[in-house]
């Protein structure tokens, strides 16, 4: 009975998939213990990252707008200090493509579209006015409440897994480890190279979450903030 449903939900997405976006980010979420693990378990010995820097993840205390589906962070990128606001949505949405860049996501059965927006962090201000504008056409926020998680260091390692490029990346959050591997493909080929790697990493006894979500929900959850039966109903996407 569960497979079957699964197979119906899966075979839904396909169809929302097919209705726009040409391409789509599978995202399987790992619950071993540490990255070196994992390298091993995949055959690839301990090796340094491609990339390392730290990340920090955002929200009120405790957080209103993550369960939501409205994500603040800061990190690095080629060098730059950036911030980004990402929204996920249950179905496309029409965006300025200068500006805001959106994909689809997909966690186990779960399917999303993500769209971010990112500025160069110059002095103080954290979050530029189009970030600003692009998250309260969202949701309202109390830019004032906002606190830091973070940061976290954020190793990447590049890979293949059955001669799909794959990116395997770590935010390390004290002990904890939140692991994820991401691949990107063409969104007709999505559900074939989501059960092949699938099969792989189970194979190889990866870990996979029996909760397959993103890591700043896995972040917050660790933290005993979405672990209420009344907040975990409240998790939507617009």
């Amino acid at each position: 009975m569960e497979f079957h449903v699964l197979f119906v939900s899966l075979f839904l997405i396909t169809l929302s998939l097919a209705k726009s976006g040409d391409e789509i980010h599978l995202q399987w979420a790992l619950c071993d213990r540490h990255p070196f693990i994992v390298l091993q378990k995949l055959n690839r010995g301990i090796s340094d990252p491609y990339k390392q820097a730290p990340i920090t993840y955002y929200d009120t205390e405790p957080p209103i707008h993550t369960r939501h589906g409205l994500m603040f962070r800061t990190k690095t990128n080629k060098g730059q200090p950036i911030s980004s606001v990402k929204i996920h949505y249950k179905d496309d949405k029409s965006t300025d493509p200068d500006t805001t860049d959106c994909v689809w996501d997909r966690y186990g059965s779960n399917a999303f579209y993500t769209c971010e927006r990112r500025s160069p962090m110059h002095g103080k201000a954290l979050w530029s006015d189009e970030q600003v504008e692009f998250a309260e056409g969202y949701q309202s926020v109390a830019w004032e409440n906002l606190v830091p998680f973070g940061p976290f260091q954020n190793p990447k390692w590049k890979m293949k897994i059955e001669g799909y490029k794959a990116t395997f990346d770590d935010v390390a959050a004290g002990q904890l480890h939140l692991m994820e591997i991401e691949v990107k493909v063409p969104k007709s080929s999505s559900n074939e190279t989501y059960w092949t790697i699938t099969d792989q990493l189970e194979r190889s006894n990866v870990t996979l979450c029996h909760r397959q979500e993103g890591k700043t929900l896995r972040l917050l959850r660790s933290m005993g903030y979405l672990n209420d039966a009344r907040v975990e109903s409240e998790i939507v996407l617009a």
